[in-house]
């Protein structure tokens, strides 16, 4: 990709009279692998370059993206994201606004040791298929499943007030899921692998042991006990399950345009807009959203606006500090820009998203956790969540629990899901067990046009009170 190109769209649209302008160079690698029941259903490698250019006129956005990479080319687009941003301006009742950050040339890239098309696409396929082979563990494993994704990236960021960011990224996770069945009792088990960095992750770790193991998890499953309802039980939740639940009560109603009412009539809004300092949970909860960690699928060093990546604080001891922001929104809230605009690819505006969002960690062993509990219930790993448009009712499924009884863990459980409302269940956990684990989360969906975006979500095992339902 030559820098360049991404400089003229900017001069273009600057010289046409734009009072913003940013451009988004990328050269994209992806590579897919889907087998299921010994079948490769799925087998492909995309490779596509482009440019998306947005442009603010009068206090409006205009966005156009290419993949006609010709000077030619890329003045139009820009000619035509000025227009666009120039007729939208005469429609907007609140000129938009960017809070002032500063302008960052620089060069970063992930630490990869084995890049992904190093590897042969017909070795990855034989991998795969081998995979999938060790999830059928016995004959009532009747379907197995796995998906991989393996994407790099190279972009440069350039816009009007002077910045040149170039990173080149590469993450890659496979998805293994097993499906059991026994007469009328269906189950599944499943789990992810993945980072930010290149094949070694499948080489460092023996997927096929895993593999096996989910098939053994589903099997279990249909031995289990299916779960009963019981109001306001003592939980205690792993961190697998932290993941989803943080993923969807915390990280969703933290980014500003939900807070704005900007998303209501996609995704909703949040319920606790207009309360930043109020408390809404204990002393034990504190959630952060933190890109800046490497080896997370959320990992990156400055957004695509070219603002530098922080942790940004989002509870602090139960007090709700702030929320995940573009440069338009923090101008509208007063505050610092903190790097939570991101895109899918170029063919897309950026939008608000988290990065790695989790619940920081407490001083509590899990063991400890369990031991003082003299009734309750172990809840492990994620399945489904069921959120309403506030993210303040909510109903997540798992894919297991453990009942606990004074202090021991005792019945297997399958067919669980948990509900509470936000503020009732963060008011009641009391402890968090020391070690924060951030899992990959592929697939966050948000926008319209959807852009579905790899993040990472976890915590620690946390403990509070939700109602256990039983799903039949």
């Amino acid at each position: 990709m030559e820098e360049d190109l991404a400089s003229i769209a900017v001069e273009h649209a600057s010289k046409l009279g734009a009072d913003y302008v940013d451009a988004r160079l990328e050269d994209h690698y992806n590579e897919l692998i889907t087998v299921a029941n010994g079948r490769i259903q799925r087998g492909v490698i995309n490779r596509k370059c482009g440019i998306g250019v947005r442009a603010l006129v009068n206090g409006a956005w205009g966005f156009r993206s290419t993949t006609d990479l010709t000077k030619k080319g890329i003045g139009e687009t820009a000619k035509i994201a000025f227009k666009m941003a120039k007729a939208s301006s005469k429609h907007v009742s609140t000129p938009v606004k960017l809070a002032p950050t500063k302008a960052y040339k620089t060069s970063y890239k992930t630490k990869v040791k084995v890049e992904l098309d190093d590897v042969a696409f017909e070795v990855k396929l034989e991998q795969m298929t081998t995979w999938e082979k060790k999830l059928h563990t016995t004959r009532n494993i009747v379907r197995g499943l796995v998906d991989y994704t393996g994407i790099k990236i190279h972009r440069i960021f350039v816009n009007s007030e002077g910045a040149n960011i170039r990173f080149s990224n590469s993450v890659a996770w496979v998805s293994l899921k097993a499906d059991s069945k026994k007469g009328d009792i269906t189950q599944f088990y499943e789990t992810t692998v993945g980072h930010s960095g290149g094949y070694e992750i499948f080489q460092e770790n023996d997927i096929g042991k895993i593999a096996s193991e989910i098939g053994c998890k589903a099997e279990e499953l249909l031995k289990a006990k299916a779960a009963k309802t019981e109001k306001d039980a003592t939980v205690i939740l792993d961190s697998n399950y932290v993941a989803l639940l943080t993923h969807e009560i915390v990280g969703h109603p933290s980014e500003a345009d939900r807070v704005l009412g900007r998303e209501a009539a996609w995704a909703g809004t949040t319920w606790w807009a207009g309360k930043i300092g109020e408390k809404i949970g204990s002393d034990y909860f504190t959630a952060y959203d933190d890109p800046t960690i490497p080896g997370t699928l959320g990992y990156y060093l400055y957004d695509d606006e070219g603002v530098k990546a922080k942790r940004k604080v989002l509870i602090e001891k139960g007090i709700l500090k702030g929320h995940m922001h573009s440069r338009e929104t923090a101008a509208i809230f007063g505050v610092e820009p903190n790097a939570g605009m991101r895109a899918i690819t170029f063919e897309y505006i950026p939008l608000i998203r988290m990065s790695n969002t989790f619940i920081d960690e407490g001083d509590w062993k899990k063991e400890e956790l369990i031991k003082e509990t003299k009734h309750g219930y172990l809840i492990s790993c994620m399945r489904h969540p069921s959120i309403d448009d506030k993210r303040y009712n909510w109903t997540i499924s798992a894919q297991e629990a453990y009942e606990i009884k004074n202090g021991e863990l005792t019945t297997h459980l399958r067919d669980v899901a948990l509900t509470c409302t936000a503020p009732k269940f963060f008011k009641s956990i009391n402890a968090v067990t020391k070690k924060t684990e951030i899992l990959p989360l592929p697939g966050c969906g948000k926008g319209d046009p959807l852009q579905a975006l790899y993040v990472g979500n976890g915590g620690p095992y946390v403990r509070g009170v939700a109602t256990p339902l039983g799903v039949q």
